[in-house]
């Protein structure tokens, strides 16, 4: 059935207004509707019609696994928004081809099996199929991905309109027109309750999706074990990258309580963060003098992670994610990105992220507690007031202990004790828990210091070897870093990196430039450089297609030569003109007969006229002059009757 002038246009208009795609719209739409006013149609065989569908097939398999790779099963929402620009060579083929529709056997891969494994074709393979109709249904199945208020509305009057063409004519227009409005209403009420469930059932979708396909679980981790981090420290793959002015400590998550040797985040929960134009953690008006900026580059595996954030942050910017979350001990997770990721912390003297003190941040587990209360004594940290008592830390440690990266499976009052070396997570154990001996409230915090400058990228080389742990005390109304653990830990690390690691750091930043350009956003959020990789190859198969027969064609010129075969002075040649201006297209081999029926055009008045168009053509008596004119008459009345709907 042919579609309606416009109506394809129409469709892509709607689509790009939808998808903020209309620099794509708008070209393609013209393309579309100057067809009738070009004067010829490629003479196209079977083998170029499957060529173009090949064509097609390959760049909708392409971009499926580009997408999906890169945003996991988001990635399927945005292949959904760029169907009309995926099919849009097979629809204009078909427009622009003497045969004006296209083979079901040139569609189906196993229609064109049969033929190669039998010889012949599939009984249906020549059944003629108008792809007008299903690539406008796709045009509007692609702008729901970004519907607006506006939707349904627009949808609602698309689809009346291509209905409309299609409604049986022996129905009275308003009695169509009051089952549209019925229906109409009743998609709206139903849709209310869709949009309701939409948000939910997405998350449900792609999460599972993100597990069964990716095995990916939450990247949160609710504890840690003193132990955990010197396994990250024998590599020095570089993690992060962070532009700031000064060295950082970058905290992923903190954590409240140790039970034996493990630590917990206890009566944790996440809160997700709105997006904007940039994402607002805090509303607190910042001092000027107090606030800085570190520009972070970080790696998301199958795009799930943590941000490494400085203490203080209170707005994200740069950072192009679709859900970001934070929980109350000051971790920040973010799902649903891509795998390299470029943000900008703004962090200042408060601690947003962090929620006041409880009653775990001063819990001290019953085997350690008397002999660290002994250490307090010793220490007379219970006279001293708190930013004495991290100075009086700070020195007890840096001047009685070393770092090493020896100490295994060594418990806290070994390394208090006896032998007065660890690494990171000792110190910041023992500090948290002598903090809270004397009553200020503290937690352990994990995450990367970024201390070493590496002049060539004008920025902090952050490896998996600097993963390092500190305290957080709560001083003065804020949560402060305290990292007692010896200064000179960062070299002694250096010393022990291995004598190729220049050469992975050249590889690696050729990777992180790659990468990069691979998933900025700044020149193309959706990725367009991709269909612009494939629009090439498009322009080659339309180069070749061009240089085939090209033939002379109108539909009016058709419609003449229709009219002048032998019997074209029949009136019935009139009803026929009409049902194909109409866009009721007769297949090919089928009769008049079999083509009223299936339009429900058959009625006893139809069937008279048809017997006698019969008649007027091959009987070689014909119609006499009577049976002519009334003929003639009851044409005259079936076309009026027609017109008016």
């Amino acid at each position: 059935m042919k579609h309606p002038p416009l109506l394809l246009a129409a469709a892509l208009l709607f689509w790009g207004w939808q998808s903020h795609l209309l620099t794509f719209a708008l070209p393609m739409l013209l393309v579309l509707e100057v067809a009738p006013w070009v004067k010829w149609r490629w003479a196209l065989t079977d083998k170029d019609f499957r060529r173009v569908v090949d064509f097609t097939s390959a760049a909708l398999i392409i971009t499926t696994l580009y997408l999906f790779s890169q945003d996991s099963s988001h990635g399927l929402m945005k292949l959904l928004n760029w169907f009309p620009v995926l099919f849009f060579l097979l629809i204009t083929v078909q427009i622009y081809s003497t045969a004006g529709t296209v083979k079901l056997g040139n569609l189906l891969l196993s229609l064109r099996r049969y033929e190669k494994k039998f010889g012949k074709p599939h009984p249906k393979a020549n059944l003629p199929i108008n792809l007008a109709y299903p690539y406008f249904i796709t045009c509007l199945l692609s702008a729901s991905v970004n519907n607006s208020v506006w939707f349904y509305t627009g949808i609602s009057v698309l689809l009346a309109w291509g209905l409309w063409t299609m409604r049986p004519k022996r129905y009275h227009f308003s009695v169509f027109a009051l089952l549209l409005l019925i229906a109409i209403f009743v998609g709206y009420i139903a849709q209310l309750g869709i949009y309701r469930l939409h948000s939910e059932v997405e998350s449900l979708v792609l999460s599972w999706l993100n597990d069964i396909l990716w095995a990916n679980k939450d990247p949160y981790r609710r504890n840690t074990a003193i132990g955990d981090i010197i396994n990250l420290k024998q590599s020095n793959k570089i993690r992060l990258r962070v532009e700031a002015s000064q060295p950082l400590l970058l905290q992923e998550a903190s954590y409240n309580v140790l039970i034996n040797k493990t630590w917990i985040a206890k009566h944790t929960y996440f809160k997700e963060i709105m997006p904007g134009d940039s994402w607002l953690i805090s509303a607190d008006k910042m001092k000027p003098n107090s606030m800085a900026t570190a520009t972070i580059s970080a790696y998301l595996k199958n795009g799930k992670g943590m941000l490494a954030l400085p203490n203080g942050t209170f707005k994200l910017s740069k950072l192009s994610m679709l859900h970001l979350y934070y929980n109350n001990l000051g971790a920040v997770k973010v799902e649903n990105g891509p795998d390299l990721i470029r943000y900008t912390a703004h962090f200042a003297d408060k601690t947003p992220l962090n929620t006041p003190p409880n009653e775990y941040d001063l819990l001290i587990p019953k085997p350690p507690k008397s002999y660290l209360i002994e250490l307090s004594k010793d220490l007379e940290l219970s006279s001293q007031k708190p930013t004495a008592v991290v100075q009086t830390l700070t020195e007890f440690f840096e001047n009685n202990f070393k770092y090493s990266l020896n100490l295994t499976g060594a418990s806290l009052e070994d390394f208090l004790r006896v032998k007065r070396a660890g690494h990171c997570e000792y110190f910041a154990t023992a500090t948290v828990l002598l903090l809270r001996t004397v009553g200020i409230p503290s937690r352990y915090a994990s995450g990367y210091a970024a201390i070493e400058w590496n002049s060539w990228e004008n920025a902090y080389l952050v490896r998996q070897r600097h993963a390092h742990a500190w305290a957080l005390a709560y001083i003065n109304g804020r949560w402060q870093t305290v990292d007692t653990t010896v200064a000179d830990w960062a070299n002694i690390e250096a010393e022990s990196a291995a004598w190729w690691t220049p050469i992975y750091d050249i590889a690696s930043w050729i990777s992180y430039q790659f990468s990069k350009w691979r998933w900025s956003e700044e020149e193309n959020s959706e990725n367009q450089w991709l269909l612009w990789l494939i629009l090439p190859l498009a322009l080659i198969l339309i180069w070749r297609l061009y240089s085939r027969k090209r033939v002379k064609s109108s539909q009016a010129q058709t419609n003449q030569q229709v009219s002048t075969k032998i019997g074209g002075d029949s009136p019935f040649f009139q009803i026929i003109q009409a049902l194909t201006i109409a866009g009721y297209i007769r297949l090919q081999g089928e009769t008049l007969t079999v083509w009223l029926k299936r339009l429900q055009l058959l009625d006893v008045d139809m069937q008279k006229m048809l017997k006698l168009h019969q008649r007027y053509r091959f009987d070689s008596v014909g119609l006499n002059s009577e049976e002519q004119a009334n003929f003639t008459r009851q044409v005259q009345i079936w076309l009026k009757g027609f017109l008016k709907f």
